[in-house]
């Protein structure tokens, strides 16, 4: 288990391709892929109107979205190499043992989650940040993969599906809607001050420094179907390379970052995870320039079981505060 001890390291957009030299077929690092991950279309409007998407009916009267994505293929490599007691400083993620292993049919009892699943996660993230004041679990959502994802005829599906598209905080489909006025929260940077007011009753005032984090676990053991890529947040150059949006509800609203492609950008996944694992990575840091934060998103994998069953997981979103 490591530890995050304040300060944290802040990112640096420095990084050796010797990361990722390796062994394995055609040249390629052993485990990884060629995949798409979708990114946000360099748009000139983007400079004097603000990127949004609409989440209700606005019966016509303005565009749903000024947004275009663009889909790149981008090598994604098996980071279970590369891991250490540093990951989660130096990339801003890591994969992390919790003691908790419920069933995967138990995940959607909301009541035995947080009896049993939150407890873990909180022992675990008390390890990684233990100069903090406060941990806060804000909620948590589970995607169940359809087995015509990514069909593009379908309407809709039952459940959330997986995100194909590069951003940090959350994409368009906000797991709970709620606390008053704050009813979608997210946490990119810049909102993640509202939703600690809205959610915990925690005003700026209150807190000298916050973190947010993500904490994600695949509930369907280590099929790899349509895992989850993350990408190194020293490669990514947030000030040219990311983007706030505006999400916006009929009576609310709330922002992410979406990101521009650069081939600077380094992707990972952690291949094979077990059902004792997690993977833990930042969204906002107050005390670093920028806020920090660690693009992701998921991606069809070449390389998945074929067998397997379709991907189905758990995200769990936290609060750090430091006093």
């Amino acid at each position: 288990m490591t530890t995050s001890a304040e300060p944290q390291i802040t990112p640096s957009i420095a990084m050796s391709q010797q990361d990722h030299l390796g062994s394995g077929d055609e040249g390629l690092p052993e485990g990884a892929v060629w995949s798409e991950i979708e990114y946000l279309a360099v748009d000139a409007k983007h400079q004097h109107e603000k990127p949004y998407e609409l989440r209700f009916q606005a019966g016509g009267t303005i565009p749903e979205t000024n947004m275009v994505d663009e889909s790149r293929k981008v090598l994604i490599c098996n980071f279970r190499p590369l891991e250490n007691s540093r990951n989660f400083e130096e990339y801003g993620f890591s994969a992390e043992k919790i003691g908790c292993t419920l069933p995967s049919a138990e995940y959607d009892d909301k009541e035995k989650v947080g009896k049993t699943y939150y407890p873990a996660i909180k022992r675990m993230l008390w390890q990684k940040f233990p100069d903090a004041t406060q941990i806060r679990i804000l909620e948590h959502g589970l995607r169940k993969r359809d087995p015509e994802f990514p069909a593009t005829d379908k309407p809709f599906f039952k459940h959330v599906q997986p995100s194909t598209i590069a951003h940090m905080g959350q994409w368009l489909d906000t797991i709970l809607c709620r606390y008053g006025t704050h009813q979608v929260p997210d946490y990119s940077i810049y909102s993640a001050a509202r939703t600690a007011q809205g959610a915990f009753k925690m005003g700026p005032d209150q807190y000298r420094r916050l973190v947010t984090v993500n904490v994600w676990k695949s509930l369907q053991g280590p099929g790899n179907d349509w895992p989850l890529a993350l990408c190194d947040w020293r490669t990514l150059d947030r000030p040219s390379e990311s983007v706030v949006v505006d999400v916006v509800y009929s009576k609310d609203f709330t922002e992410n970052e979406s990101v521009y492609y650069s081939p600077n950008h380094k992707w990972y996944y952690f291949k094979d995870l077990q059902d004792d694992e997690v993977i833990v990575f930042h969204q906002t840091d107050s005390a670093l320039p920028g806020g920090g934060g660690v693009a992701h998103a998921s991606f069809q994998n070449p390389d998945a079981d074929k067998n397997a069953a379709p991907r189905t997981s758990i995200e769990l979103r936290a609060f750090v505060f430091y006093l």
